[in-house]
């Protein structure tokens, strides 16, 4: 292929370039979708023909695996790993209010992007497909101007092995299958072109498909250069371009996590290769064992010529045999010999170590023991150990998501379109737009934290609060609003009601400018104290003076009142003497109980 005839220059054949480009790199990788297939019959157990189909077994099937490591190991990785539900937040660079304000908008922003598009149902899919595969592929795009996310089987992504060496490609591909009628309903101008285009079945005729399909490629190439216009976006089938434009982000619209990256090579390694020949190994040993307890059965030797009835050899209990000669021998030959199965025991154990979990977790059981909280805290951190790497590419997974998402917004916005999501807070919902935020690239700086830093039993995040408390890092309302157990979150709301109101009051002042006035029934000492300090927080971050001069108010307002609640509590009550009088007799009462002595007093009758 000549230079100047690259798919991504300038041609009107592009769909016949593209189809060549892919066809050439799959010639040279037919050995990547026997891997695949092979990898997905081990986990799913099942001898299904190819991979286009459903994966299950047929019916009767006579060979199926009876112990499926490959399986267990995956299933139990992924449940171990993708539990977590990782956020992405955003810290400014430059320092300013304004920018904090936006920052703290793009957070919730991503977060119920992320909530609307499934990412956290999607993203667990695609950790499992990097187990089982190598490789796991989550893909964000946009329709009708919503920002979407769908998982992407590994075998519809083509990329030129000797171009991503480094697992940096330049072009990359995508070939699905897709209905004639969704194509039409998608580009209508293109129909006479796509009822036109040989349907897949023309190429396979063993399968039967409920709707007529085509082969679609989807392509990108991306820009050499900042500023240089070879960025390219291509969709097309075997005898039209569908879309052609100009791609200018860096990025692929594609997120991929590796279970375990190779040296060289886009690919990863997965959890089921490295399993592969202990689970083959295994196959054997189950097969052989299941032979000879076939053959393990009991026999009776006669003598030849002996006058014995074979219908006296039976399973009656006290059963009576007649013979004439040598009596018969029974004998039950030995089933299986115990270093067998001492050897699928290691192969068991080996398969646990490779994968870096252990019996216990596979069997969701703790070890016999471990009862305190701080001792499966520890459990727990030690094993999690062993996925720390694994742990990690799954939150850049997230992390290269909310990068993508951030970028089809700007593009939706740029384009003139409205765009916004719902925001999903603890005790509302609201709507932000992307017009309010709009944050350069290098403005933030984006990192990722997991929804929780508590264990998740309840007596090892028991255990934890209790630490931080008696350490002194959080306070007895603090310490009630992290112990979020159902049966405790009646009382729990009650306790922390006073904290929550006032961080509403600091939140709603500095964020949308609004004031709420203190009230003689809030637990003003307490709010004082915190208005203070977020008072004090503001001054140092620039919040506008508009938003201070509330602060300042609600601090003014608040000492006020409880001011006057105390010259209110400290007047003389009816019938009690001037506080001249009370000089001379002494100390008047300062407190409530003293007070309610002094009245009784008063209220009583006078001795006779």
């Amino acid at each position: 292929m000549k230079p100047n005839n690259y798919w991504w220059n300038d041609g009107v054949n592009k769909h016949e370039l593209v189809f060549d480009t892919v066809e050439q790199i799959t010639e040279n990788q037919t050995h990547r979708p026997k891997d695949n297939f092979n990898h997905a019959r081990l986990y799913g157990n099942a001898h299904f023909s190819d991979l286009r189909g459903v994966m299950s077994a047929p019916k009767n099937s006579k060979n199926r695996v009876t112990l499926n490591i490959i399986q267990s190991m995956c299933d139990t990785v992924t449940a171990r790993v993708a539990k977590a539900k990782p956020m992405a937040t955003y810290l400014t660079t430059g320092g300013s209010w304004a920018m904090q304000q936006k920052a703290k908008l793009l957070t919730r922003f991503t977060e119920g992007q992320f909530y609307q598009a499934d990412v956290y149902k999607i993203a667990p899919k695609v950790f499992l497909d990097a187990c089982v595969f190598g490789t796991g592929v989550m893909k964000v795009y946009e329709e009708d101007s919503r920002i979407k996310v769908e998982r992407v089987f590994p075998d519809e992504i083509v990329v030129d092995d000797l171009e991503a060496r480094y697992a940096e490609p330049r072009q990359m591909f995508q070939q699905k299958l897709v209905p004639k009628d969704v194509l039409v309903a998608l580009f209508p101008e293109a129909k006479k072109f796509i009822e036109e285009a040989s349907s897949h079945e023309d190429r396979d005729t063993e399968h039967y498909y409920a709707s007529e399909q085509v082969l679609c490629i989807e392509a990108w190439h991306l820009p050499s250069s900042k500023g240089s216009k070879d960025g390219r976006h291509v969709i097309t089938i075997d005898n039209h371009t569908l879309l052609d434009e100009e791609w200018e982000r860096d990025t692929f619209p594609f997120c991929f996590i590796r279970w375990t990256e190779r040296l060289l090579g886009f690919w990863g390694q997965g959890l089921a290769e490295q399993l592969t020949g202990i689970q083959v190994e295994i196959n054997k040993l189950l097969r052989n064992i299941q032979e000879q307890m076939h053959l393990a059965t009991p026999k009776v030797f006669v003598e030849a010529g002996s006058k014995i009835s074979k219908a006296h050899i039976n399973n009656e209990i006290w059963g009576i045999i007649e013979y004439a000669g040598t009596p018969p021998t029974f004998y039950v030959p030995k089933t299986v010999s115990g270093e067998i199965f001492s050897h699928l025991d290691r192969l068991f154990s080996r398969a646990y170590e490779i994968a870096g979990v252990s019996v216990l977790a596979a069997q969701s059981k703790k070890p016999a023991g471990l009862e305190s909280g701080v001792a499966l805290r520890e459990f727990q951190d030690i094993e999690t150990e062993r996925f720390i790497m694994v742990a990690k590419d799954y939150e850049n997974l997230f992390l290269d998501a909310a990068e993508q998402m951030i970028d089809l917004a700007r593009v939706i916005a740029e384009r003139g379109d409205a765009y916004d999501v719902l925001s999903h807070g603890d005790e509302s919902i609201e709507k932000i737009n992307w017009k309010e935020i709009d944050l350069e690239k290098t403005e933030y700086v984006m990192k990722v934290y997991p929804t929780s830093l508590l264990p998740t039993t309840p007596a090892a995040k028991l255990q934890k609060v209790i630490e931080m408390l008696q350490a002194g890092m959080l306070n007895q309302q603090e310490a009630r609003a992290l112990l979020d157990y159902p049966d405790l979150e009646a009382v729990n709301q009650l306790a922390t009601a006073s904290q929550e109101l006032f961080n509403k009051i600091i939140d709603e002042a500095i964020s949308k400018g609004r004031y709420n006035p203190p009230e003689p029934f809030m637990n003003l000492a307490m709010g004082v104290q915190m208005v203070q300090s977020a008072y004090l927080k503001a001054k140092i971050d620039d919040v506008p003076e508009k938003r201070l001069d509330l602060l300042r108010r609600f601090l003014q307002d608040a000492v006020a009142m409880l001011a006057s609640m105390q010259q209110q509590a400290m007047a003389p009550l009816p019938g009690q003497p001037m506080e001249q009088d009370v000089a001379q007799q002494g100390a008047r009462p300062t407190s409530m109980a003293e007070q309610e002595m002094a009245q009784e007093q008063i209220a009583a009758p006078m001795p006779t």
